[in-house]
C-alpha cells in the first residue's frame, strides 16, 4: 500500500472509530470499526495504531490538530487588545469546536468525547502540546477567587459540563443559521454560570 493509501486507510478508521464510539461507546468490537472503515485487513488497527487505547487516542489527537491553532490565534488576538474577559475566553475555547460542527453538520466529535474523557489512560488537561487549551481552561478556573474547592474538582466539572452541552448541541437537527447561533450563545452563557459559581459554592 503506498503512503496514500495508507493515509487514507488511517483516516478511514479514526472517522470510524468517532462514529461508532460516539454512539456504541469505547468498548465497540474493533473488528466492527474497521468493518466500518471499509478496510479488507482485520489488523488493521494493529497496524495504524497499535491497540483500542492508542486508537481513542489518536482520533482525539486528529480533531485536537484542528482545533489547537484556531485557539491559539483566538487567545492571540484577545491578549493583544486587552486582558481577556471569561467570554471572550470561552469564545477562543469553544468557537473552533462550534464552526467545525456547523462546516461538519454529521459530526460525531463532541459525542465521541463525551464518551471517553473518563477512559482510562486518557488525559485532557495540562496536556504539554495543548498549550491554547490549556491556557485556557487555566485562567477560567483562575478567574473566581478560591473557595475551598480543589482546582483539579473545578477544571473536572468544567470540562463535564461542555462536553455534555456541546453532544447536545451537535444531536440536535440543522436548524436556521439564526437559531444555531442563539444554541452557541445559550451554551456560553450556561458555561459561564458555571464558572462563576466556583467562588460561591463553598461560601
Amino acid at each position: 500500500m503506498d503512503d496514500g493509501g495508507q493515509r487514507h486507510g488511517r483516516a478511514a478508521l479514526i472517522d470510524a472509530a468517532e462514529r461508532l464510539i460516539a454512539t456504541q461507546g469505547p468498548a465497540v468490537s474493533l473488528r466492527q470499526v474497521v468493518t466500518e472503515a471499509g478496510q479488507r485487513n482485520s489488523a488493521a488497527i494493529r497496524y495504524h495504531f497499535g491497540t483500542r487505547d492508542e486508537l481513542i487516542a489518536a482520533v482525539i489527537d486528529e480533531r485536537q490538530k484542528i482545533f489547537e491553532p484556531l485557539r491559539l490565534e483566538r487567545l492571540a488576538a484577545l491578549e493583544a487588545m486587552a486582558t481577556p474577559t471569561p467570554h471572550g475566553l470561552l469564545e477562543a475555547l469553544l468557537g473552533p469546536v462550534f464552526e467545525y460542527q456547523r462546516v461538519n453538520p454529521n459530526s460525531y466529535h463532541a459525542r465521541f468525547m463525551e464518551k471517553v474523557r473518563d477512559y482510562p489512560g486518557i488525559e485532557l488537561v495540562g496536556r504539554p502540546d495543548w498549550a491554547a487549551t490549556t491556557l485556557i481552561v487555566g485562567r477560567l478556573t483562575a478567574i473566581a477567587p478560591e473557595s475551598g474547592v480543589d482546582r483539579s474538582i473545578r477544571i473536572r466539572g468544567l470540562i463535564t459540563i461542555v462536553f455534555a452541552l456541546l453532544a447536545d448541541l451537535e444531536r440536535q437537527d440543522r436548524q436556521s443559521p439564526e437559531l444555531r447561533i442563539a444554541a452557541e450563545n445559550a451554551i456560553l452563557d450556561m458555561v459561564l454560570g458555571v464558572v462563576s459559581t466556583f467562588s460561591t459554592q463553598d461560601s
